[in-house]
């Protein structure tokens, strides 16, 4: 197909063939012959674009207000590599919830429906396309499909190739830093989970005045004619702390961005987490992880009723915060943080007892 710029020169050398009637042939030879040159080059140039396929290698998955990379590279439909490079403009979509970053290399333009799109003006060959893709909002976000537009070096054909198909990220909610607040109040809620049982057997030793006469060891102390008591390793067992979360029509993002800090600040101090959401129940814990699966859920949870009223921690999402309710205790989620975002959920926030 013609460019604009090719539909300019096909004019200018029709002009030339009608004026070469009143001028002479020389103005038809200095005019019409090298635009007819120039215009099959770059025919024979588009036409022997090769269809070409498209592999999209989607930045991976993480948290509201981080960046990761995307990489483009193009086949050929056969499998094989490209043997000649060409010209080409690229041209992704990316969803809403995800923003492609401008560069030097390409340029980003914003769709009607609220998605936008990254355009590189390149030579598609070996090497990829890679551009950087900022997170703005939680859900599971598409990238793609993409359209190719081949060109000629003068910029007179195009050849448009449809360049079909989606990968997808997931965006997690941001994982806030506990302040002193929400160390202390989640401290004693910590206190609450735990009880001291009789572990494993230690070591014998000497009786001292206060050990309970049940951990005597008869048969040692017979021997030794000297009171003698079993040690035993203390064990200390953390009992599931429950969590209920729900959030009303508006609250959703702040329902998953409360949860998310409060359930992996527990479980960074060892305590097992029964979480109960509108749609569901996980069980996370130090021992059996649910982390991940956690914050994949709490990345597409939408709004609905807290399901369980009388959990230890009952959290709901509004459209400017999240109220945070410890053991009756009320808070709102804006005083239990402070101002550091983003935690690595791998090493969660310390909780003060």
């Amino acid at each position: 197909m013609l460019t604009r710029r090719g539909r300019a020169v096909v004019g200018v050398a029709a002009l030339a063939v009608v004026l070469a009637g009143t001028f002479g042939p020389r103005s038809l030879n200095a005019v019409v012959a090298p635009a007819a040159v120039v215009l099959a080059a770059g025919y024979l140039q588009v036409r022997n674009t090769p269809d070409v396929v498209l592999d999209r290698t989607p930045p991976a998955n993480a948290h509201v207000g981080e960046c990761r990379t995307a990489e483009l590279s193009f086949r050929r439909r056969d499998g094989s590599a490209l043997a000649r490079p060409f010209l080409a403009d690229v041209t992704e979509r990316v969803q809403g919830g995800l923003r492609p970053v401008e560069s030097d290399d390409a340029t980003v333009t914003e769709r009607a429906d609220g998605d936008a799109e990254i355009t590189f003006e390149t030579t598609i060959g070996d090497d990829p396309l890679r551009y950087e893709v900022a997170y703005e909002g939680r859900g599971q976000h598409a990238l793609g499909p993409a359209t190719l537009t081949a060109t000629d070096a003068f910029g007179l054909f195009e050849r448009e190739i449809e360049l079909r198909g989606t990968e997808t990220t997931i965006v997690y909610p941001q994982v806030r830093r506990l302040g002193t607040v929400g160390r202390r109040s989640l401290g004693r809620l910590q206190e609450y989970s735990r009880s001291d049982q009789r572990g494993e057997f230690e070591e014998l030793r000497e009786y001292v005045p206060g050990d309970p006469l049940r951990d005597i060891h008869w048969k040692t102390t017979a021997k030794r004619d000297e009171l003698v008591v079993t040690e035993f390793a203390a064990e200390t067992d953390a009992e599931s702390v429950t969590v209920a979360a729900g959030a009303n029509a508006d609250g959703a993002d702040t329902m998953a961005e409360a949860t998310a800090s409060v359930v992996l600040g527990l479980v960074g101090e060892g305590v097992p987490v029964e979480l109960s959401l509108p749609r569901g129940e996980l069980r996370i814990g130090p021992e059996y992880g649910g982390q991940q699966a956690m914050l994949r859920t709490l990345a597409v949870i939408e709004s609905g009723p807290i399901p369980d009223p009388d959990a230890d921690v009952v959290i709901k999402g509004r459209a400017s915060d999240a109220s945070v309710d410890v053991r009756g205790s009320q808070h709102r989620f804006a005083e239990l943080i402070d101002s550091r975002v983003a935690v690595d959920p791998a090493q969660p926030a310390e909780v003060e007892s």
